[in-house]
């Protein structure tokens, strides 16, 4: 779950599927001149959307963080929580759309293991969950990628672009520019890109990868007062499946455009 910061006086708390959910809408529009495309798009696209897969489970009985009386953020849950749930989502994605999706959920999750952490600075449960994770999804992507035959490039610039898309839901959903990652670009290269911030639901996003002149990305969130705090937490599962659901909608547009 994503604990968006407080505007007003209200929290909008987005799921982990729903932010991915994001990330599919972009992958779908994405095909500006000079940006690498999705190969195989359907796959590829799904896999953007998907892959979060892992976190359905855990959304739906979220657990409480004792110390702000809120959903524990997915920040706050380390990997001895998650990477098992994570080996679960891979296992869900094969078994229901196939290897090129699952090979890319897969990928994601060694990404965020490998990149977005560093393993040997986690707790000893943390780190053992790491490298448990790693061993397995290490052999099923070596496993899938001999039996789809893709190339190696054809693999990376798939998993950059649910990469690439991924940390731009994340910087939309946490109103936080400072997620975003560089695209990758069809000769091989990659790109930085910087997002910058025109209004309350409005971003300019430079260098410009969608096929659109603009681009209007939605999904549903749960909107809390500001003051919402729980000390059970079947209460708040209780509650949170009763609580306001709202329209998360930001823009996206080029630089300079009106």
């Amino acid at each position: 779950m994503i604990l968006r910061p407080p505007d007003g006086a209200s929290r909008l708390l987005i799921s982990q599927p729903s932010h991915a959910w994001l990330s599919g809408q972009m992958l779908a529009a994405w095909g500006a001149p000079g940006f690498a495309l999705p190969d195989p798009a359907p796959e590829t696209i799904l896999a953007a959307e998907q892959h979060d897969l892992a976190w359905l489970g855990w959304e739906t009985a979220p657990s409480l963080n004792p110390a702000n009386g809120l959903p524990h953020s997915f920040l706050e849950l380390g990997p001895a929580v998650h990477a098992p749930m994570w080996a679960e989502g891979v296992e869900q994605a094969r078994a229901a759309w196939g290897l090129w999706t699952a090979l890319l959920v897969s990928l994601h999750g060694t990404r965020i293991y490998t990149r977005h952490m560093t393993p040997a600075e986690q707790p000893p449960a943390d780190r053992a969950a790491i490298e448990r994770n790693a061993a397995r999804q290490g052999a099923l992507q070596a496993e899938w990628i001999a039996r789809l035959g893709a190339p190696a490039e054809q693999v990376a610039r798939n998993s950059a672009l649910v990469g690439v898309t991924d940390a731009l839901s994340l910087a939309l959903c946490f109103a936080d520019p400072d997620w975003v990652e560089p695209a990758p670009m069809a000769d091989g290269s990659s790109a930085p890109l910087t997002l910058t911030r025109r209004s309350a639901a409005c971003w300019s996003l430079d260098p410009w990868p969608f096929r659109e002149a603009a681009l209007t990305l939605r999904c549903e969130a749960i909107r809390l007062p500001l003051d919402t705090r729980w000390t059970d937490q079947e209460a708040m599962r209780r509650d949170l499946r009763q609580a306001e659901r709202v329209i998360l909608a930001e823009t996206l547009k080029p630089p300079g455009a009106a």
